[in-house]
């Protein structure tokens, strides 16, 4: 069937294949369910109508002609089976040849309609091919000359691009978040080079590995790079900016990097990454782009090296002066020191925790102000010796309250949640977001091994409370 199909395709018989199935298929249902009326002699409108009247209005003169010519047989022949003493009256009757020639005149005259029709479509079509084709080498020579003139503008140093401007916009690197600083030196290059393809790669041991890309195609970047391999080598062993031109062979090109730059910190000491440019316009490709992408690599280690202390900075620093609280990281340090206290003299050690829902969807700014105001209740509600950190969570604290028994602290919480009630009245009478207090407090127990377990058990005894109403 499969070998049937395809060279009906081959030598385009699909209308005279068509037809013959389609008389074939009506004689098969004839004989099945209609036996008394062999040929459908007796049925009007014939049913041999449907394969003319498509067959012409699909494929125009030769396919309805076909298709008249072919029903007609099969209606003579049919018509001729019925008549068993045919006599030649009955031969020359109108009964005979009627339907027939009816058949074949109606196939040619719908056909020759659709033919017209399809000359007509087979004019246009031609029309339309001949305009798109000019308009494909139109927009060839358009895309030509687009590209041309791109290149040659490029190539024109205007006052909007020069060092002042691209110092302006490298203001945007002085960001204390590592994080931004990688994407925004891409994007100066992008902006102020034309550049299609950059990358960072950080130094981590004896490898470069890839921070952050940007690709305008489906190139291949590599994840690690050896120290000492290609362009990123180089100039983080020379620490300058090269180019291709200083290479000898393309094998020392990884990813097809054309400009590597390297990123130093520590007062110029030390490579901690590269810049890499591995697409650009060719008349970019100056000595002016590599004295750029050398300027940029080393806003950027300035960046990374501020970034840097501020972080570490940070992380040694145990008390949030905005929101006049200890940090997280003291808080696991002194729970550790007051726990073992606690276990070895068997003193009483509590531990709260305060919990406002509501702020964890808050923005920073607006969850400071209202931490703030709530540090300060929490300071004059807790004795000197009683500690109060931030938690890790946005919008918790943590208070640790040495030598108090569970009892004692559960007080504690009370005092607060009769202060808290009062400030909401005063505070947040239109904002009915603040209205809830999440608090809950543990105890030392002996048995106690590690000084997360108080911190697991504070958690499982939260409870939310609402303080206004």
């Amino acid at each position: 069937m499969l070998k049937i199909h395809a060279t009906v395709k081959k030598y385009k018989l699909s209308k005279y294949f068509e037809v013959l199935t389609g008389l074939i298929g009506l004689t098969v249902v004839n004989l099945l369910f209609f036996r008394s009326d062999p040929g459908f002699i007796n049925v009007a409108p014939h049913p041999y109508w449907i394969v003319i009247l498509l067959t012409a209005s699909r494929y125009g003169f030769s396919g309805g002609a076909f298709a008249g010519i072919a029903a007609s047989v099969f209606f003579l022949l049919f018509r001729t089976l019925a008549l068993p003493d045919l006599a030649m009256t009955d031969f020359k009757s109108l009964a005979m040849w009627g339907k027939p020639i009816l058949f074949f005149l109606v196939g040619v005259v719908i056909g020759e309609m659709r033919e017209l029709n399809i000359k007509e479509y087979n004019k246009v079509c031609e029309v339309r091919d001949a305009y798109k084709d000019a308009f494909d080498k139109i927009k060839v020579k358009f895309d030509v000359l687009s590209e041309a003139k791109q290149e040659v503008d490029s190539k024109i140093l205007s006052q909007e691009s020069t060092l002042g401007t691209l110092y302006e916009a490298a203001q945007g690197l002085r960001t204390l978040d590592m994080e931004s600083i990688y994407p925004a030196v891409l994007e100066i290059l992008r902006e102020f080079m034309d550049v299609d393809d950059c990358s960072i790669y950080r130094l981590e041991g004896t490898e470069f590995k890839l921070d952050t890309a940007i690709r305008h195609g489906k190139s291949f970047v590599p994840e690690t790079v050896p120290f000492d391999e290609g362009l990123m080598g180089l100039a983080a062993a020379h620490k300058k900016t090269v180019s291709i031109r200083e290479v000898a062979s393309t094998e020392s090109m990884p990813s097809g990097i054309i400009i590597s730059a390297p990123i130093l910190a520590d007062n110029q000491r030390h490579v901690v990454g590269v810049l890499n440019v591995e697409k650009m316009p060719f008349l970019k490709f100056t000595s002016d782009s590599l004295r750029i992408t050398g300027l940029v690599a080393d806003w950027c280690g300035s960046s990374v090296e501020n970034a840097t202390v501020f972080k570490e900075t940070k992380h040694k620093l145990i008390a949030d002066e905005i929101i006049d609280a200890y940090t997280y990281d003291y808080f696991k340090r002194r729970l550790k020191e007051e726990f073992m206290r606690a276990r070895r003299y068997e003193l009483d050690l509590s531990l709260i925790m305060l919990e406002f829902p509501s702020l964890s969807n808050a923005s920073d700014e607006g969850r400071e102000e209202v931490l703030m105001a709530f540090s300060m209740i929490l300071k004059n509600q807790i004795r000197e010796i009683d500690i109060l950190f931030i938690s890790e969570k946005p919008g918790a604290f943590f208070m640790l309250l040495p030598t108090t028994p569970p009892a004692g602290a559960r007080v504690v919480v009370n005092n607060l949640l009769n202060s808290f009630k009062a400030l909401s009245v005063m505070a947040f009478e239109t904002d009915q977001n603040l209205v809830e207090l999440r608090a809950g407090v543990a105890g030392y127990t002996i048995g106690m091994e590690d000084p997360m377990e108080l911190v697991k058990s504070v958690e499982e005894d939260v409870v939310s409370v609402l303080f206004a109403e």
